[in-house]
């Protein structure tokens, strides 16, 4: 059963193609050129691709992290209920309620799903910070072009 798990939480992040949000965080470079009114609704509207393409992927993080945290706690239990015991055992520690506590956290098989727990928690941290990032740049690029503060944009422009 947890071999199917974590599979599918692997599945999960191996899924998350970063391809175009690596093209899109390029494009961010692009802001301190500064923009005119015909140049800046390109920009606009790769912004809001950009946007809608990271909420995407960060909805199918939160996913894969919830599965990993359900995963986590399932590979908890197994190390306490089962695996707990053959270990004091071979130790020659009274088995415990408080000695199996000490056990779980260097369980193996905890180990790893502690592991891949801390890559989908990260990876959701990394798409909401780059969602922010997004619309920061999209705000910017239409300050930019848009407002009347910035000297570069005049009435004849593109004409």
């Amino acid at each position: 059963m947890s071999e199917t798990s974590l599979v599918k939480i692997e599945e999960g992040l191996q899924s998350l193609d970063m391809t175009r949000v690596i093209e899109f965080t390029r494009k961010i470079q692009d802001i301190s050129k500064g923009f005119n009114t015909q140049l800046a609704p390109i920009y606009l509207r790769d912004f809001i691709i950009a946007y809608d393409l990271t909420n995407a992927l960060l909805a199918k993080a939160v996913r894969t992290d919830l599965r990993a945290d359900a995963f986590l706690k399932q590979v908890e239990s197994i190390a306490y209920m089962d695996n707990a015991h053959e270990y004091l055992e071979q130790r020659g520690i009274k088995d415990t309620a408080e000695a199996r506590k000490r056990y779980v956290p260097i369980d193996p098989d905890v180990m790893k799903a502690q592991d891949t727990k801390a890559r989908t928690a990260a990876m959701v941290v990394f798409l909401k910070n780059k969602l922010f990032e997004f619309r920061l740049a999209h705000d910017d690029v239409k300050k930019i072009a848009y407002s009347s503060d910035y000297n570069h944009n005049t009435e004849y422009e593109g004409i």
